[in-house]
């Protein structure tokens, strides 16, 4: 019980109902004004130049009570039908006036009472805002203030606060819809619409719309069937889950077509393939040879730019070691040509001096021989430099010789060992040089090898360029044939069903059983319930059909699906194969006796509110027109409801309602 319950208030079916009881509507008053703005005609209606344009302000006050009222005009286009467009507009929040008539509108009050309720719709017409309708419902109950029901300010808003208030107060249920699949919902717009009877829309018995069975539910809702909601709600829900099976059905199927498709494509390509690979497979190239090659090869490559970057580095060592060795070797050469000259000139014995003649004495001479003294210009003389220099050059120039030779002068007899370093020092130099000769003819050594390897490597693997392609073009087929059995494999069709959604579509089944049979069982209590309220609603259309001058009827019966079969002159056709004329008095007899049926037994959810628009333009004779009002005057005083007649009958109006309760325009005069 508890997954049942749970099932419907997932799909917003109610599974409780109550005897329903109808809540009463009625105006009291109508109030709007503005400036008409007539083209061609005057004030009057009296016919001008086409081009002439008057202004009018207008103001239209009417109170009102229930029983019958008129609203007429002897001539066409002169504010009948849109004063009870006014009514409706008041009353639903939807505004059906034509787009001239509303620009004149500036202010609209409506006065109305649900049961002992009093309500007020007041709102102003802002032009500038494409004509928006703005203003506030007012609720004020007996012995209390007002209380503001809710604002507005456009139509959307309006509707919407209209709606919300008139369901409630009214106690009427939403009436569940379905379109193409989806739920939707008819509210206060849908009820209001089945309020208003119009002359050139006859072709539904209840309302004014076909959609989704809607008069059927309105006739079941109205007769007051307490499982009237519940069982529209059940219908809907049935047609909405089982649209949402099909959709998911529709979608598997194709789906498991796609899959079959697809894996008989996977197939062939999975054939393809492995033919491929078998193919190329059969080749003689021996695979790992070269890839073993290539492998070194790039090994090679790697170790030849190690290889000639050592080198380059050796290479630089050995110039800056020749350079070194060569610029000391140049030095040392000019220290001994030095130093021989110095000897040279030392050995020589001037006796004169070589400038001026002056003769050189004895005394000088043995000054020089002291070491003193140069004994020509007296100068100090330095004999052990000019001998170390001498000696330091010819071990320069000798480096073989370890102990250095024989020297004239005062430093022949130096120590030897100050002459170690300098001999040292070009002893380092030279084999600095010799180390990187040696490094730099090895390196190259080894370069030429590993370029001899790779000549040699790249020479076979040019020879088997066709082998490297066969190897590129094997690998690619493997790889291709791995992804071919990966597709078909994903492919594959799985047991069970296939497709997207498929517990939904299992817990969807489930909910439609239990949807089914609430249907049914709704179905058939509403049956039974309205079974005798129906054969009693026939009864009442009979007598009132026959009352507004359908004469020749013999009897009406008026089934569960808002269907009528009428029977007259000993033939019986259905509702919309009678003269328009005669489709006119049935359906105002169906809303009458709707109403009079919930005022008699007290159920019902009908608000007790009509509007007849021109029921005088099908076929309706001016004496049976007088029968008809007369006959609809004397029902509605009957059941205390209101009813509003727009007609061009005015005579016949004013004779029988009188001027108060009517609003006429006579001859070429506007109703306002």
């Amino acid at each position: 019980m508890d997954d049942v319950e749970a099932v419907l208030a997932k799909h917003r079916v109610t599974a409780s109902a109550a005897i329903p009881s109808p809540a009463y509507l009625c105006f009291t008053r109508l109030r709007f004004s503005g400036t008409k703005v007539l083209t061609g005609v005057t004030a009057d209606g009296i016919k001008v130049e086409r081009d002439a344009v008057t202004r009018v302000p207008f103001n239209f006050d009417w109170t009102l009570s229930t029983g019958l009222h008129g609203i007429g005009s002897d001539e066409n286009l002169r504010g009948k039908s849109s004063t009870i467009k006014v009514f409706m507009w008041a009353l639903r929040g939807r505004c059906d006036l034509k787009n001239e008539v509303r620009q004149w509108i500036d202010h609209v009050e409506a006065e109305l009472v649900i049961d002992t309720v009093a309500y007020q719709v007041m709102f102003d017409v802002d032009h500038a805002r494409n004509h928006a309708p703005t203003g506030t419902l007012t609720r004020v109950k007996p012995g209390d203030a007002a209380l503001t029901v809710g604002v507005f300010e456009d139509d959307d808003q309006f509707e919407e606060v209209m709606g919300s208030a008139m369901m409630a107060a009214l106690r009427l249920p939403p009436i569940a819809g379905q379109q193409e699949g989806r739920r939707t919902q008819h509210t206060w717009p849908t009820y209001a619409g089945a309020l208003l009877v119009r002359g050139d829309n006859l072709q539904f018995l209840l309302g004014d719309v076909q959609w989704a069975g809607l008069p059927s539910r309105l006739l079941s809702l109205f007769v007051g069937s307490e499982w009237a909601a519940a069982r529209a709600e059940a219908k809907t829900a049935l047609t909405v889950a089982e649209a949402e099976l099909a959709r998911l059905e529709s979608a598997a199927s194709q789906h498991a077509s796609a899959m079959s498709v697809a894996h008989a494509e996977a197939l062939r390509a999975l054939e393809a393939a492995r033919t491929r690979v078998e193919l190329l497979s059969a080749t003689t190239v021996d695979i790992s040879a070269v890839t073993r090659a290539v492998s070194r090869l790039s090994e090679l490559n790697t170790q030849m730019a190690n290889t000639s970057r050592l080198l380059r580095a050796a290479q630089a060592t050995l110039t800056l070691a020749s350079s070194q060795y060569t610029e000391e070797m140049k030095r040392r050469l000019r220290d001994q040509e030095d130093a021989q000259a110095i000897r040279f000139f030392q050995k020589l014995r001037p006796t004169v001096c070589p400038r001026c003649a002056t003769p050189v004495t004895a005394e000088r001479f043995a000054e020089e021989s002291a070491g003193h003294s140069c004994s020509v210009c007296t100068t100090d003389l330095a004999s052990d430099a000019h001998t170390s220099h001498l000696v330091e050059g010819d071990s320069a120039l000798h480096p073989e010789q370890t102990e250095p030779g024989p020297v004239a002068g005062r430093g022949e007899l130096d120590d030897a060992a100050e002459l170690d370093e300098p001999v040292n020092s070009v002893e380092a130099l030279i084999t600095a040089r010799n180390n990187a000769q040696a490094e730099t003819r090895r390196l190259q050594g080894q370069l030429t090898a590993v370029e001899t390897e790779i000549a040699s490597l790249s020479a076979e693997l040019d020879a088997n360029q066709a082998a490297q392609a066969a190897v590129a073009e094997r690998r690619d087929a493997e790889l291709a044939l791995a992804r071919a059995q990966g597709a078909a494999d994903a492919l594959k069709p799985q047991a069970g069903p296939v497709g997207p959604d498929t517990a939904m579509m299992d817990a969807i089944r489930q909910d439609i059983e239990v949807l089914k049979a609430a249907e049914k069982l709704t179905a058939d209590w509403v049956t039974r319930a309205q079974s005798t309220w129906l054969a009693e609603l026939s009864e009442d259309v009979t007598t009132l059909a026959r009352e507004f001058g359908f004469s020749n009827l013999t009897r009406v019966e008026v089934n569960g699906g808002a269907r009528m079969r009428v029977t007259q002159g000993g033939g019986t056709n259905n509702y919309g194969a009678c003269e328009r004329g005669e489709q006119l008095r049935l359906k105002l007899a169906t809303a009458v006796a709707l109403i009079r049926q919930g005022r008699s037994r007290g159920v019902g959810r009908h608000p007790g509110l009509l509007f007849v628009d021109s029921p005088g333009a099908e076929e309706v004779a001016e004496d049976d027109f007088d029968s008809m009002i007369e006959a609809l005057h004397r029902a509605a005083e009957a059941a205390d409801i209101q009813v509003f007649v727009g007609t061009r009958h005015t005579a016949e109006l004013a004779n029988l309602l009188g001027e108060d309760r009517c609003r006429l325009g006579h001859g070429t005069h506007f109703v306002w």
